[in-house]
């Protein structure tokens, strides 16, 4: 597991998509959510590492993680390592691809752990359905530790399409909303 302590931004779904390059899965943590949430996520992980960014880096050092903290900044420096391929080579598509931790009615984060095929297969069937192509400009408003998110993140990435991350505030301001859809000719919305 790959636990990224980010906001939701495009560097965002570069690790997620690093943390799949190297067979890896990733588990997106809000850092919005209380402390406790995300030691009990860390904790049912058995993390052994961490991806922060430079404004999340402060707040996750309050977090009690005893294990390596990594920058994306550093990260995004280095270049491939040759056991990727091979790593790559080996993958199936029931490994792991991410993991979204739910609370249910106990208020205890639960994991579900969602495999490549799972993805591959409703991916496939969702933009069909709703002919989602290159030419579209999806918007996205989920936040990344929802699954409603991997509508837009595999779809664009299927076909090819743009993915627009809708900042939150303008959720409160629906002609602002409505403004920023427009100027970024925005196709879909999930």
């Amino acid at each position: 597991a790959v636990p990224v302590y980010m906001d939701k931004s495009c560097h965002t779904l570069a690790l997620f998509m690093g943390a799949v390059m190297a067979g890896c899965f990733y588990v997106c943590l809000d850092p919005s959510q209380p402390a406790e949430r995300i030691n009990m996520i860390l904790e049912t992980l058995e993390a052994k590492l961490m991806v922060v960014d430079e404004k999340s880096a402060k707040k996750q050092a309050k977090l009690g993680f005893d294990g390596p903290v990594l920058n994306i900044d550093e990260l995004m420096t280095h270049e491939e390592n040759e056991k990727l391929a091979q790593i790559r080579s080996e993958a199936l598509d029931i490994d792991p691809l991410y993991s979204i931790f739910t609370s249910g009615s106990t208020g205890v984060p639960k994991g579900v752990i969602v495999n490549h095929r799972s993805v591959i297969d409703f991916i496939d069937c969702f933009t069909d359905t709703f002919n989602i192509s290159e030419n579209d400009i999806i918007g996205n408003q989920a936040p990344f530790d929802f699954d409603v998110s991997v509508k837009d993140i595999y779809s664009t990435l299927k076909c090819g399409a743009t993915i627009q991350i809708i900042p939150k505030q303008l959720f409160s301001f629906p002609t602002k909303l409505l403004d920023y859809l427009d100027d970024n000719n925005v196709t879909t919305l999930v």
